[in-house]
């Protein structure tokens, strides 16, 4: 059989001709390698990450005291609602290796991939959430969702590693879109039917499976293994059909709303208090109509550029221009801005924790895994990074403790992420961060 890049793998589809293209093989090329030679099932358990940039500070974050006794403390206190379904941990290590401080950059990405990164923006390995929805999202209609309240796709902590960090919905508008827009069957609606184009995807895929398979008995070893490749994300996009054929088994009790009107969304905290609950209600849903596992939410840049109306400096600024008050021993405009941070965290919270499902609610068969860059933004320290988990992870993930500073590295909350997700991981993290000890206190 001649292969060549024009070659299409080829079956029927309801009559007529299906065809799908493959990718760029050895066998392609010359031999330089230069130029072209010519039911039952339990509910599932949700992953969401919520970012914030430029930390908390210390002395108003952090329990004196650490256990379940812990008090909380004035910027915890717009999470007191959920106290049992929280942990908090502080006095974490972000070790850098030979690697720089990238300054607002190094502490983010550590959290998010257990690895200190060598350049600004990038990322040393997919990110945490990418690496649970790998396990977790199939069956779901999304393999994972990214929005920004504040209105700008490129705030986003999701990546395939390097720079190819997935965008986020920008705006109400285009969340509910994506989530519930075209293509979207509501599976609480008697009149369920599988999406048409669905159909014609999967009897596209199923087409050509059969000369796929005689196609890889004339490849060499390289092409194979390139082909393996290919065919992985092509069977991702079959599951991702096959999900969009089957009647979501839920037991949450929601109704989809109408979509949003157009919104302003900028790094102005009036506007980020009317929009993240929107959309923290909007990824509720999703998770709840199983569209998917995995929903990401952030507020800001890892140099926040939230801003209250009169307020010259904004955020970032202040944390660097603001004095330290000589009798409080901090900045109190920097402090309003942690504060009002985690106002935003509780208000993803509330809905999660508002959405009855099972025998609790969707918090509850959820893990919340909340981050920032900064330890000290003030000057820009990544060690002692402020970090959430939130939910139940349907009984995997104990809560309501205060995990007080024992200089282990961020990478071991990471490691405990993907114990309590169901995910089967000896070791996370590499370098200083490589890490084989959870914190085995905290699992179910």
């Amino acid at each position: 059989m001649k292969i060549d890049r024009r070659f299409l793998l080829r079956g029927t589809c309801q009559g007529a001709l299906a065809v799908m293209g493959l990718p760029f093989l050895d066998c392609f090329l010359d031999s330089k390698g230069e130029s072209l030679a010519a039911t039952g099932r339990p509910l599932p358990t949700r992953f969401n990450t919520f970012f914030f940039g430029c930390g908390l500070t210390q002395q108003l974050w952090i329990p004196k005291t650490g256990g379940k006794d812990y008090e909380m403390t004035p910027q915890l206190k717009p999470l007191e609602p959920y106290r049992a379904k929280l942990n908090v941990f502080s006095g974490l290590r972000v070790p850098l290796d030979d690697n720089p401080n990238i300054q607002h950059w190094s502490g983010a990405a550590a959290a998010a991939t257990g690895i200190s990164p060598t350049k600004p923006n990038e990322f040393g390995s997919k990110t945490i959430d990418r690496q649970i929805a790998d396990v977790i999202s199939h069956g779901a209609r999304f393999k994972s969702i990214s929005a920004s309240a504040a209105g700008d796709p490129k705030q986003s902590y999701s990546s395939l590693g390097g720079a190819n960090t997935l965008p986020a919905e920008a705006s109400p508008l285009s969340l509910y879109t994506r989530l519930f827009g075209p293509g979207f069957q509501d599976p609480t609606k008697g009149d369920w039917k599988p999406d048409p184009q669905a159909l014609i995807q999967q009897s596209v895929l199923s087409a050509v499976a059969d000369n796929r398979k005689r196609v890889m008995q004339n490849l060499g070893t390289a092409d194979r293994a390139r082909m393996d490749q290919y065919f992985t994300s092509v069977r991702e996009a079959e599951l991702q059909v096959a999900a969009q054929l089957q009647r979501p088994e839920i037991q949450a009790e929601v109704a989809i709303p109408a979509a949003p009107a157009e919104m302003v969304c900028n790094n102005s905290l009036p506007n980020l208090r009317n929009v993240t609950p929107l959309m923290a209600r909007l990824g509720a849903l999703a998770l709840a109509t199983d569209q998917t596992r995995v929903f990401n939410l952030s507020i800001s840049e890892p140099t926040s550029s939230m801003f209250v109306p009169g307020d010259s400096l904004g955020y970032h600024q202040s944390t660097h221009e603001e004095p330290i008050d000589p009798v409080l021993g901090y900045q109190p405009q920097v402090a309003q801005y942690n504060l009002d941070s985690m106002e935003l965290f509780a208000m993803l919270l509330k809905e999660l924790d508002t959405v009855p499902e099972g025998d609790g609610t969707v918090l509850d068969h959820s893990l919340v895994f909340a981050f920032s860059e900064s330890g000290n933004a003030r000057v820009h320290d990544a060690n002692g990074l402020p970090i959430f988990l939130a939910g139940g992870a349907s009984g995997r993930m104990k809560a309501g403790y205060h995990v007080a500073g024992d200089s282990s590295p961020v990478s071991r909350v990471g490691l405990t992420i993907h114990r309590a997700m169901g995910v089967s991981l000896d070791v996370w993290g590499k370098g200083s961060m490589e890490i084989r000890q959870p914190y085995t206190d905290l699992l179910a």
